[in-house]
């Protein structure tokens, strides 16, 4: 067997809300079929990505939201194992590849645009050397100067608002979209209930995004789904040219003149959809939410592009064999290791089973909570439902809801479950007289391993960061 590729750095990027099917390169596609006649982006950057390394367009997030998901991305584990199976309760328990990088003596970098949910509150700057918010540059010159490094790059550019993230990455183009929106707009609409954030934002940002919120409520209100996941398409092209593009060839460009090797890892956290029981995606286990891009690139990782299923919790275990490291003393992976694919080694066996989850908070309730929390008090606990769950097996998944968002988006509960299958065409179809018993027990065993989420630190660390930010609280 051929000795191992040798990686100076290892770079994660992650793209918030990147559906796998928003990528040119991918040919098994589910949007055009649900909101047909829409303009599909231009993703010249991915497609490149796509064609000289390895494409895995069938990625399944184990959940629709930030936390719990890059949870599993950095720790190869499910969310009920390393604790941050909630919208935004617990902590981070598992061993992470910043553990693990650590321990191989890199420098750990992790760059974020969603402070507030990957920030110290959940446990994700455990074992990271250098912590950044919004900071493309600084986490380039980081890289850079390291000798050997592990380091995420994640990135909130696709999420609401589509394509902008804030004023100082959107701009006048920003502004000039919240402008020609609002012109549409009925006279008196109130501010809308939802308020979540995930960030934070200087005074005029926040009244911009909360004007863009206003308009995004309003059509999914009135049900212009369309016209809501058109914006959400143009975002993506608007954030991969305006943003990711120029960031990856200056990462490229300081890398390459020092003459130091990188294995590049891109993928989404989770998708995006738009229905009367898609809000999004926090509280979705729609195929194209759960469905998400994953591309590696480096020495030694052979082209290819695999229709076949695999995780988010096999990005760390693929890692680890990548960089050779034996972590056997901190347990076992929920994941499997993609190396032998990569290297060329071996090719893809089947779909791999996999499990996805939503927990869900009201609205209100979770806003509420943001606010003391912000303002230094004490938030209290954030009461959680688990809304939906999903378990994948084979040709087949079956889908088991729980709760849904009622008017307001207060939670209701439910009792609704169904069965799809994939054809060659990775296309859901419903099966309504199917038998969902082997994948029912199959989330039955998953839950039995459920403990208590811990809750949110009610401490000084959140306000000291907005200090650091400059925020005077």
């Amino acid at each position: 067997m051929s000795p191992l590729p040798e990686y100076d750095h290892v770079v994660f990027i992650s793209i918030d809300t990147l559906r796998s099917d928003c990528i040119g390169a991918n040919p098994h596609k589910l949007w055009p079929r649900k909101y047909p006649g829409l303009r599909a982006p231009a993703t010249p950057a991915l497609d490149r990505l796509a064609e000289s390394g390895a494409f895995f367009l069938n990625t399944i997030s184990a959940a629709p939201y930030t936390a719990a998901s890059h949870g599993s991305l950095f720790t190869g584990h499910y969310p009920l194992r390393h604790g941050l199976y909630e919208f935004y309760n617990g902590r981070l328990g598992s061993p992470s590849i910043f553990t693990f990088g650590k321990e191989d003596g890199r420098r750990t970098i992790l760059k974020v645009d969603f402070p507030i949910i990957l920030g110290p509150e959940l446990g994700f700057t455990r074992d990271v050397d250098v912590y950044l918010r919004e900071d493309d540059d600084e986490f380039i010159e980081q890289v850079v100067d390291a000798e050997r490094s592990v380091s995420c790059a994640h990135f909130g550019g696709v999420h609401l608002p589509y394509g902008f993230h804030n004023l100082r990455f959107g701009g006048d183009a920003y502004r000039a979209k919240v402008a020609e929106l609002e012109a549409a707009l009925p006279a008196d609409l109130p501010i809308p209930t939802d308020q979540i954030t995930e960030t934070v934002r200087e005074p005029e940002d926040q009244e911009l995004f909360l004007r863009y919120k206003r308009v995004t409520n309003h059509l999914y209100a009135t049900g212009a789904y369309d016209a809501l996941f058109q914006l959400y398409l143009d975002g993506v092209e608007f954030f991969l040219r305006e943003r990711f593009e120029p960031f990856l060839e200056r990462l490229r460009a300081r890398l390459e003149a020092v003459g130091a090797s990188m294995l590049l890892v891109v993928f989404g956290d989770h998708g995006h959809e738009l229905d009367a029981d898609s809000y999004g995606h926090h509280n979705s286990l729609s195929e194209g939410v759960l469905r998400v891009p994953l591309l590696v690139s480096g020495p030694g990782i052979q082209p290819g592009r695999y229709a076949e299923r695999v995780r988010t919790v096999d990005v760390v275990p693929t890692v680890v064999d990548l960089l050779g490291l034996d972590v056997s003393r901190h347990g076992g992976f929920d994941g499997e290791s993609l190396a032998d694919v990569l290297l060329g080694r071996a090719a893809p066996e089947g779909h791999r089973p996999a499990l996805s989850q939503s927990y869900g908070a009201d609205t209100r309730e979770f806003v509420a909570f943001q606010r003391r929390q912000l303002r230094g008090e004490e938030p209290g606990t954030l009461r959680h439902v688990l809304l939906g769950e999903s378990a994948h097996l084979g040709s087949r998944r079956v889908v088991a809801m729980h709760h849904r968002y009622g008017p307001e988006f207060r939670i209701v509960p439910v009792d609704e479950k169904w069965v799809e299958s994939f054809g060659p065409d990775l296309v859901p179809v419903v099966r309504p007289d199917a038998d969902a018993a082997e994948l029912l027990a199959a989330l039955d065993s998953y839950n039995a391993t459920r403990k208590p989420a811990e809750d949110v630190p009610a401490d000084e660390s959140l306000r000291n960061q907005l200090r650091s930010l400059g925020y005077h609280i």
